[in-house]
């Protein structure tokens, strides 16, 4: 099941991550001086906008200095809900199992299972598929076993498609 904590929100009071009881919680850990985390951010706010009518939400913990991350978030326009931490962000991280590596992303269900947790920057075909994995769990269509696997395959893949074709360019 997802960890629950509480961090700094972007409006100041602290907010636990169990007070976001959507039924596709995605969470993406991140930093303002990583350029991977940097880049995935217009496809999590795409994937928030492109979602909601399925219950997505996206929850962006942000592992940094409250005011590079409160500044940042307001010039690249970040919509979603943002929770910051400085410490306490990477005790967040470590009720993962995830130490000093950015970003990561962690996919929950319905039941606050995790479903997929992506390590390194998060790709629109890694997310749509997992995002369609996670909507058959959560009708009960596909076990949680079966989805994980899948899941678990279908990033194996693409990595070595992605690797394959970063060797083969000039």
């Amino acid at each position: 099941l997802l960890p629950d904590f509480e961090l700094a929100s972007r409006d100041g009071p602290p907010r636990r991550l169990s007070s976001f009881q959507h039924p596709v919680l995605v969470v993406n850990f991140w930093a303002t001086w990583c350029a991977p985390c940097r880049r995935e951010i217009p496809l999590l706010k795409a994937l928030r906008r492109d979602h909601a009518a399925d219950g997505l939400e996206v929850v962006g913990i942000a592992v940094d200095f409250r005011e590079d991350v409160l500044r940042y978030a307001s010039e690249i326009g970040i919509d979603y809900p943002l929770l910051i931490g400085e410490e306490d962000g990477l005790d967040a991280a470590q009720a993962f199992g995830m130490s000093m590596v950015f970003p990561f992303t962690v996919f929950a269900d319905a039941q606050r299972r995790i479903v997929a947790l992506k390590v390194g920057e998060l790709h629109a075909d890694e997310a749509g598929f997992i995002l369609e994995r996670i909507a058959a769990l959560n009708a009960g269509r596909e076990p949680l076993e079966a989805v994980r696997g899948a899941i678990s395959a279908r990033l194996a893949e693409l990595a070595a498609a992605r690797a394959r074709a970063a060797s083969a360019a000039p």
